[in-house]
């Protein structure tokens, strides 16, 4: 609609200096004219700063929420660190009572070929003296 003015209003002046009109009203025109484009251009700085302030903010609230992020990020970081060095330890002890294990199943393994060699003997005795006995009946 500014555009529709601008334009009617030039058309008026254009129609005065048709009709000769005195140099003062064409200077009031003139003036007119100065200031609308004035006030366009207010208008125009007006919006700019707008979205100037607009940008700003967003600005502010995709620091924030950078601000969040690395703190969380950090957070994490840490979390995951415990959660290693907690790993690591649980492998170490892993390691331990798997070499426990191991030495255990030596050591039953020797008890039992040592029980297996008791057993032998205690059979070979057993039917010795069963000789024996069915000897000295």
């Amino acid at each position: 609609m500014e555009r529709r003015e601008i334009t009617v209003e030039a058309d008026r002046i254009h129609q005065n200096r048709l009709s000769s009109v005195t140099e003062d009203e064409e200077e009031q025109d003139a003036a007119y004219t100065i200031v609308t484009v004035l006030d366009k251009v207010a208008n125009i700085v007006d919006s700019v700063q707008a979205s100037q302030k607009r940008i700003e903010e967003r600005h502010r609230e995709m620091e924030n929420a950078i601000k969040t992020i690395q703190i969380d990020i950090l957070k994490l970081a840490q979390a995951h660190g415990n959660t290693g060095y907690t790993v690591n330890k649980l492998l170490e002890k892993t390691h331990k009572v798997s070499s426990t294990m191991k030495e255990v199943r030596a050591r039953v393994e020797r008890q039992s070929a040592n029980v297996r060699k008791v057993q032998t003997k205690q059979e070979e005795m057993l039917r010795k003296n069963k000789f024996r006995v069915v000897i000295y009946q």
